[in-house]
């Protein structure tokens, strides 16, 4: 059923249990990932690559280099959307996940800057996007359809 965003989805999707939340977009491919970094580039969000945890100056625009860089050590994507931070580890080229720490989001504002990002990048990639506790994408408390319809499951 679809929601509007209260303080109710904010106890229910972002409630403080010490874990995080992911996203995921499953069976992704590589050219999933690509249009994804190609839509960060022209974002106005801030994004910062990690490599082994020192800052990247260089600027990441092609994917497979990003995976061929993460055989040997880590890679971490960080995009700031108005002060809450999501987060990309690369960890397989099937699956697109990014986490977000609930307790960034502390208000009504902060919710919908997340269900926005999904939303574009759902429209970007073309799938369906999930929303779940962390390690959990078999029980999403969020959904947005291809169509761009956002489905809050509380």
């Amino acid at each position: 059923m679809e929601k509007h965003i209260t303080n109710e989805v904010l106890d229910n999707v972002f409630f403080g249990d010490g874990s995080l939340r992911d996203i995921y977009i499953l069976d992704a491919n590589i050219n999933d990932w690509q249009k994804l970094i190609d839509w960060l580039c022209l974002s106005d969000w801030g994004i910062e690559f990690y490599i082994d945890g020192q800052k990247n100056t260089n600027k990441i625009i092609n994917v497979s280099k990003i995976f061929e860089e993460k055989k040997n050590k880590s890679v971490l994507m960080s995009i700031d959307i108005n002060s809450v931070l999501v987060n990309c580890h690369f960890f397989v080229e099937d699956e697109i996940e990014f986490d977000i720490n609930p307790k960034e989001i502390i208000g009504l504002n902060e919710a919908s800057y997340v269900f926005e990002f999904m939303i574009k990048l759902s429209n970007i990639i073309g799938k369906e996007i999930i929303l779940t506790e962390e390690n959990l994408p078999e029980n999403p408390l969020v959904t947005v359809k291809t169509n761009g319809t956002l489905f809050i499951h509380i």
